[in-house]
């Protein structure tokens, strides 16, 4: 699903190089928020180090020892956002039951979030398509750059590149996406304790 022109038009198209690069730029010129909008039930890792191969053959404890130190790679951006007072949220769409690979994902926010990632989780209408016209995947940077990711248009998102925009109707209108969503959310943990009931 490519996101809907409305976005696309006033936006620069990257490979997916040039987007890891203006994550990194964009990243680095936040200073007050960052949103993050996961719509897909289902993605193709890109450099996964072997954890969803463990995981997709049964072998959940490798995949959780293997997304653990994928996490700690990580480590110095938690430390980041939290040294520099940075807001970050990443929403979660989810919609059940949950495809094999969410529940692989949902080992990874578990480890995340005991490190400091904050992850809220929206429950969404399992009879909805996702992603959509209204919902697809993007990282918003403050008020002043967006994101757009690119999987494709096959069943399981495997990121191509994406686009970049500092169109503030865009940025208005996605951050007013992702607030709205934000209002529906939950935190990781309780989702993950009421799943379990």
């Amino acid at each position: 699903m490519i996101p809907p022109i409305w976005e696309r038009m006033n936006s620069s198209r990257l490979t997916l190089d040039e987007f890891q690069s203006w994550f990194s730029d964009a990243w680095s010129k936040a200073d007050s928020r960052v949103l993050k909008l996961e719509c897909w039930q289902s993605y193709q890792e890109i450099d996964a180090g072997g954890s969803q191969e463990a995981f997709d053959r049964g072998d959940i404890a490798t995949a959780r020892n293997l997304l653990r130190q994928e996490a700690e790679a990580d480590r110095p951006l938690y430390e980041d956002i939290r040294d520099r007072g940075i807001e970050y949220a990443r929403i979660r769409l989810v919609q059940e039951p949950v495809t094999s690979y969410l529940k692989y994902e949902l080992i990874a926010y578990e480890i995340r979030a005991a490190m400091g990632e904050n992850i809220e989780v929206v429950r969404f209408d399992p009879a909805l398509r996702l992603p959509s016209e209204d919902h697809f995947d993007f990282l918003l940077f403050d008020r002043h750059t967006a994101l757009i990711h690119d999987y494709g248009s096959g069943d399981s998102g495997l990121q191509t590149g994406g686009w970049l925009t500092h169109s503030m109707d865009v940025i208005t209108s996605l951050e007013q996406a992702a607030l709205k969503l934000r209002r529906n959310a939950v935190p990781l943990l309780r989702y993950l304790a009421e799943s379990q009931q």
